[in-house]
């Protein structure tokens, strides 16, 4: 008897604007998968699932790489297999591959190697937000955004996989247009969550994408330490979801609230 070993969001099912709780889909250990609700399956093997489908395109052959834990950065094999974050020997060096999914066929891989080396596979610029893929587009009641692969891995990982988490392609540097690129599906969650590095750079993004999202919407997560991952390599997990919960609404320093602009006029009666 095969044993199930996660639970995702079922393809048929999402097609049709169901299974909001994302756990239909069970994965066995012996690589079938099988929807309980409309009866959806895959056979065990290679073939990669329906909405996450990699092709050729203008003749560029994305990379398939293996599926495993990343040990060194404490996610488990069940969090990598959500996200589709690969690991393969190209080119004589061990990259990792953060693959780029639109209406559930792949337009963009990002290739991570020694020493945080990037290289891009397909388009580059004006592509979805890492993850986006397994969320639903209609929106819910919140949504993380982090800075990098790993942390976006490192939250969802930390919250179950069930809550949507996703994160920026290229990091800090186009923080602001990745989100506009991407603006109908962040606006459709009621509260956004900006979990980015702790470091001036990931502050200054914070800045720049508070000023794209809707007023009111946009939530800023302070951590203790540089981001997501080093809490979790701390074993510090906790403070990752408590940041999430305790998430205040971005205000400029700039702005002079209303609640402000009363009492200086109680005091000046």
């Amino acid at each position: 008897m095969s044993k199930v070993i996660s639970r995702d969001r079922c393809p048929a099912c999402a097609a049709k604007g169901d299974d909001t709780s994302s756990d239909n889909l069970a994965t066995y250990d012996d690589g079938h998968k099988y929807c309980y609700s409309c009866k959806y399956h895959e056979h065990g093997g290679t073939q990669p699932p329906m909405h996450r489908i990699k092709e050729e395109s203008n003749g560029l052959r994305f990379l398939q790489g293996s599926l495993k834990a990343i040990g060194d950065r404490k996610i488990t094999e069940e969090t990598v297999r959500k996200f589709d974050y690969e690991t393969l020997d190209h080119n004589g060096k061990c990259v990792e591959i953060s693959s780029f999914y639109r209406d559930g066929t792949c337009v963009a891989q990002k290739l991570r190697g020694p020493n945080k080396t990037f290289q891009w596979r397909g388009q580059s610029s004006n592509v979805p937000l890492w993850g986006q893929h397994l969320w639903k587009s209609s929106g819910g009641k919140m949504i993380v955004i982090t800075e990098g692969e790993i942390d976006c891995m490192t939250v969802s990982q930390l919250n179950g996989n069930r809550w949507p988490v996703v994160s920026l392609p290229n990091g800090a540097a186009g923080a602001a247009r990745a989100v506009k690129d991407n603006l109908e599906f962040v606006s459709s969650y009621e509260s956004i969550i900006l979990m980015f590095d702790q470091d001036e750079a990931g502050q200054e993004a914070v800045k720049a994408v508070a000023d794209v999202l809707p007023p009111g919407k946009c939530k800023v997560a302070k951590l203790p330490y540089k981001d997501a991952n080093e809490c979790l390599m701390k074993n510090k997990g906790n403070v990752v979801v408590n940041a999430m919960c305790e998430a205040q609404q971005y205000s400029p320093d700039e702005i002079v609230h209303v609640s402000q602009i009363a009492n200086e006029g109680i005091e000046d009666t």
